[in-house]
């Protein structure tokens, strides 16, 4: 429901409308139309979205909590890894949740041939990279069959999303190459590709999709001590960081770095801009905090994952006390949304400790 005042005198109705409707509400209050008094208590409370300005903007924000939380409840992702098969749905979110073999996957690639499809795919992959390190042309191929053999297989199990046990996968040796480069693909397409079958990481990159309109890249955290940075690491990452339909940030096709098998993909995030890191515990808890990207980190000299960004945390003294593992970067300042997007849907947020303790027994100390 969107409410729009037109005096001072009708928070009272609108107080009343918003606790009885029984849907989340969106209240717009044209400056001239609150004082602080009147946004005290309803816009603190679950359900409800108020917007005092002129900034109409700010409207459209809410109503696009609203388009995410439906899209949550429309789709199904596909958690492929074990032996189970089975189907639930996520309380709060209310997305489906289908559980199928690992072995599904490695299966339908095997299925894939080379054809024009692919073909195509893997010589564009290439063509727009601004450099290529370790894949060679078959690597390129089989890096693309992983796309079409995803995209397939999705159809097949009418899902929308994906999260796969692709480490546990290639250090089998099921595929030849790790799915990281097509993930990226489908990241760019607003298709969620989850990475090591972290259910919970898959809805945090869904998050950024589906209410921010940009992908995220699901990383391991690494603290940099010498500089008191956040390293955010790993092999795959979308390059339309600005937004599904903004032009793609350079990158350079790499080989996975565990395994240095087939194409992953270093993203050069631009410097200075500021992200927001995002990361569902469970359906019930959101971790959410704010950053500036510093610089990319090569590899080598340094080990780990191909796309490394460094990050300057806001509000966190230490490095060492960012929260979550697989917290989800995607590029802006977006704080305001997810708390809004979480206030609307009562989901509790967390933020990294602005203080830390150095040592047992010692103070804070402000940064």
């Amino acid at each position: 429901m969107l409410l729009t005042l037109q005096h001072m005198q009708c928070w009272g109705w609108a107080d009343r409308v918003a606790r009885e409707a029984g849907v989340p509400t969106i209240i717009f209050a044209p400056v001239g139309t609150a004082f602080t008094g009147h946004l005290a208590g309803i816009s603190r409370r679950t359900g409800v979205h108020v917007v005092s300005s002129l900034e109409w903007h700010a409207v459209e924000e809410g109503l696009r909590m609203i388009r995410a939380k439906r899209m949550f409840e429309e789709t199904r992702v596909l958690w492929i890894q074990g032996q189970a098969h089975n189907e639930t749905v996520l309380d709060r979110l209310g997305t489906k949740v289908r559980a199928i073999p690992r072995d599904t996957f490695n299966q339908r690639f095997d299925q894939m041939p080379v054809n024009e499809e692919v073909k195509d795919m893997a010589s564009a992959f290439r063509k727009r990279a601004k450099k290529i390190v370790e894949p060679n042309w078959q690597d390129s191929l089989n890096s693309a069959r992983c796309y079409t053999a995803a995209k397939r297989l999705l159809a097949e199990e009418q899902a929308n999303a994906l999260s796969m046990d692709c480490l546990g996968m290639v250090s089998a040796k099921l595929v030849p190459t790790p799915p990281c480069g097509a993930w990226t693909i489908l990241q760019d397409e607003g298709i969620t590709a989850g990475c090591e079958a972290d259910l919970f990481g898959a809805m945090s990159l869904m998050l950024t999709s589906y209410l921010l309109d940009r992908p995220s890249y699901m990383n391991d955290p690494v603290p940099e001590t010498a500089k008191n940075l956040l390293i955010a690491s790993h092999c795959t990452s979308g390059t339309r960081l600005n937004g599904f339909t903004q032009p793609k940030a350079p990158y350079i096709l790499r080989s996975h770095s565990e395994s240095d098998l087939g194409v992953s993909v270093q993203v050069l995030w631009p410097v200075n801009a500021p992200v927001t890191l995002v990361r569902f515990n469970s359906a019930h808890e959101l971790i959410v905090d704010t950053g500036t990207v510093v610089g990319n980190v090569p590899t080598p000299p340094a080990g780990g994952c191909r796309t490394s960004v460094e990050l300057r945390m806001d509000h966190v003294e230490d490095c060492r006390e960012v929260l979550g593992f697989h917290q989800c970067v995607t590029l802006g300042s977006h704080r305001r949304a997810v708390e809004g997007f979480c206030q609307m849907y009562g989901i509790q947020i967390l933020h990294s400790p602005r203080f830390t303790t150095r040592a047992a027994g010692t103070s804070s100390t402000k940064a």
